[in-house]
């Protein structure tokens, strides 16, 4: 009976079935997908996810085995060097690495005050709150090997009908894998704690799975999809043959950075084990100097390894040249040749037309920039952890634009060869690009539909040929046919000489432009500080220089621009004084040093003796083959130490002599940033008969300026050289 007008329906007592014409509410498309997800087959799912979880379990353990030089006295176990393997290997999906420890009490590294700062690295370090330190690293060789893990688990569940709903539970369990594995990668080793940043790892790690597993689960929907898009379809085969030909670049500039790593002195099984993760960064840095782009570090604080101050410079071709030989360029710009030619070579073959080739080679230079601001490693340091004192930062990378440059020479020349230096061989470009799998515009048909029967193909009639007509020879007549095998040998022959000289001009505009630009940078640097002053600046932001008088010259210095400052040389038989004792060193002198003070270390060209308690030390920079005047050095020095120092102020500056040979002194003092303290310094350089220069200087506070002269002082009056002397 229809409700009266004006009166509405009674609502169905609960428990009874609506009424008719009302369906019951369905869930929304995302809903219904996460459900089937979620009732999907977990258990496949988890031996897929299995495959990349345990290759990151093998390369820890594999990791942790060596004791890294620890001997008898085992600090770090096995299970947290475990642990720190791991921390370190998530940061290839994005975690980090970060150490922190208590200032006081801190057992690394406590300073003699008992402050937990180390006076080693100077006044400050440490003191108060917490003191940490910072790496950042991807290691591209992890990364690489677990995508690939991924990969071969994404095919197995392929071959089993698996399609996105899969996809998204293998990525939930790889990314709690991830989570888990970085929890626990967080040791606490005598007071000092390893965080690995575990959600940004499982973030990482969530979106490299969902793009690399539903890739390969939707492929043939992907397939069908790209069908009717020429263009799009054209991209990804473009992508494709960017990939394959950057990693078979990057992997032989990896050979090559692996076997010249090898082949350096000091280098044993760890630090070749530790080289490993990180692969493809080196052939990054490798491919970078190769083709002009030097690799570029910034130093900013101040740093036990590295003195202090800020520090920038590069190590390209020329600084190759100059630690090398001649022959190290040669080698490193064919090296740059051949992987510009073979990634052009490998996109001009897989491309169907010269538009696919062009976005292949653009891909190829996208992907190759995008990997080098990925490659490079940096450190942040504040106070003393483990050992290591600084506070500020360290950053080793490639440079990027210099490499966008460089690259758009390298690879465009490249691109616009290959396709002639193929035809030149016989092999024409665009023979071996992969046919789409249907034509454009149609649709694969489903296995159930029975196609309408066919009509009889109709007969097309064709013309029956003619014999050509006799025509009498004339000498004066061109004739065509018979001598188009002539004309086509002629024009291949042209073509060969053409193209040859269009490849010799684009490897000589590569190199050329290349050696310009390097050349324009080294005269631009000569005005600003010479590349072998760097090796030797462990100074507050400079080479800090010794005074070369001897204790018997006289009243301190007084401040002066004069160049012509001298200095009396020692007697041919020094003489120690008491409390001194005379050392030689391995590197070629021999002075004296206080009765307590030992050989410490050797890092960067310069030797440390320094004692037990105090800030004092003496340092010795030994740099051979110097391409610079010590006056010209210490001038150049100045400048950036009058910049970057608080409160700098020069005490003198000049040439002089030492030992009968030219060098120069320079004394200064500065406002030490943490502690506010002036520090006095003072160095003396001079250039020996054999070209190397040999740089003797000192730093202390300066309300204890007194002592550290007179150990200065003392040093350089007894100074000789071994293989001269």
């Amino acid at each position: 009976m229809a409700p009266l007008p004006g009166h509405a329906p009674r609502p169905a007592p609960p428990g009874h079935a609506p009424p008719p014409g009302h369906a019951p509410v369905r869930p929304s498309p995302a809903g219904e997908f996460l459900g089937r997800a979620m009732r999907g087959d977990w258990v496949g799912s988890s031996k897929a996810a299995a495959w990349p979880t345990g290759l990151i379990l093998a390369l820890a353990v594999a990791l942790a085995i060596p004791s890294y030089g620890q001997g008898d006295e085992v600090v770090v176990g096995w299970s947290d060097r475990l642990r720190i393997a791991l921390a370190m290997l998530l940061q290839a999906f994005g975690g980090g690495f970060e150490l922190r420890a208590e200032g006081p009490g801190s057992p690394y590294g406590s300073g003699s005050d008992g402050s937990g700062g180390s006076d080693a690295f100077g006044a400050g370090y440490g003191t108060t709150g917490q003191a940490g330190a910072a790496l950042s690293l991807v290691p591209l060789t992890v990364t690489v090997l677990w995508v690939g893990a991924l990969l071969l688990a994404a095919r197995a569940a392929r071959k089993q009908g698996g399609g996105m709903e899969a996809a998204v539970r293998i990525s939930a369990l790889v990314t709690g894998a991830i989570l888990v594995l970085g929890l626990f990668a967080q040791p606490d080793i005598a007071g000092v704690s390893v965080s690995s940043s575990p959600l940004l790892a499982a973030l990482g790690a969530l979106v490299l799975s969902l793009l690399v597993t539903g890739g390969v689960l939707q492929q043939d929907a992907a397939a069908q999809w790209l069908a009717q898009r020429p263009a799009a379809h054209a991209v990804v085969r473009a992508t494709g043959t960017a990939v394959r030909a950057l990693g078979a670049v990057v992997a032989l500039c990896a050979l090559i950075g692996f076997v010249a790593y090898a082949d350096v002195d000091g280098v044993d099984g760890t630090a070749m084990l530790l080289t490993l993760p990180v692969l493809p960064n080196i052939g990054l840095a490798v491919l970078g100097v190769s083709w002009g782009a030097p690799v570029e570090y910034d130093v900013r604080g101040e740093f036990g390894w590295f003195g202090s101050g800020t520090e920038h410079g590069g190590f390209g071709l020329s600084e190759l040249g100059d630690a090398v030989n001649g022959w190290a360029v040669t080698g490193a710009v064919l090296t740059g040749v051949v992987c510009a030619l073979y990634a052009g070579v490998s996109a001009a073959r897989r491309s169907a037309d010269r538009r696919e080739h062009t976005i292949a080679g653009g891909l190829f230079l996208v992907l190759y920039l995008l990997l080098t601001g990925f490659s490079g490693v940096s450190a942040e340091l504040s106070g003393d952890v483990a050992g290591v004192g600084g506070q500020g930062m360290a950053e080793i990378a490639p440079s990027v634009p210099d490499a966008l440059l460089f690259g758009l020479l390298w690879v465009g020349g490249a691109v616009l060869v290959a396709p002639h230096l193929l035809r030149l061989v016989g092999r024409p470009a665009g023979t071996t690009a992969p046919a789409p799998a249907w034509a454009p515009g149609t649709q694969p048909r489903p296995p159930a539909w029975n196609p309408p029967p066919r009509t009889p193909p109709t007969t097309v009639p064709t013309a029956t040929p003619q014999p050509t007509p006799y025509l009498p020879y004339d000498p004066r007549t061109v004739h065509l046919g018979p001598a188009a095998p002539a004309t086509a040998t002629a024009a291949r022959r042209r073509s060969v000489v053409v193209w040859s000289v269009t490849l010799v001009a684009a490897v000589v505009l590569g190199g050329g432009v290349t050696a310009g630009v390097l050349f324009l940078e080294n005269d631009s640097s000569d005005n600003q500080r010479p590349p072998a002053a760097a090796a030797e600046d462990d100074r507050p932001a400079a080479s800090e220089s010794g005074d070369s008088a001897s204790p018997e010259a006289g009243p301190a210095p007084s401040p002066t621009t004069s160049p012509t400052a001298s200095v009396t040389a020692p007697p041919a038989a020094p003489t120690v004084p008491d409390g001194y004792r005379m050392v030689s060193d391995s590197a070629g002198f021999s002075f004296a040093v206080p009765v307590q003070w030992d050989r410490e270390s050797e890092k960067n060209h310069q030797i440390t003796y320094a004692g037990s308690t105090g800030r004092a030390e003496l340092k010795v920079g030994v740099i051979r083959n110097a391409p610079y005047t010590s006056y010209e050095n210490f001038q150049n020095l100045e400048r950036t130490a009058d910049a970057n120092q608080k409160n700098y102020r020069r005490l003198q500056l000049g040439a002089n002599t030492f030992r009968g040979l030219q060098g120069a002194i320079w004394e200064y003092t500065y406002e030490d940033k943490q502690s506010g303290e002036t520090i006095h310094a003072i160095d003396q350089s001079y250039i020996a008969d054999d070209g190397t220069e040999y740089a003797i200087y000192t730093t202390e506070r300066d309300r204890y300026w007194s002592d550290a002269r007179r150990i200065f002082d003392t040093a350089l009056s007894t100074w000789m050289l071994n293989d001269i002397d």
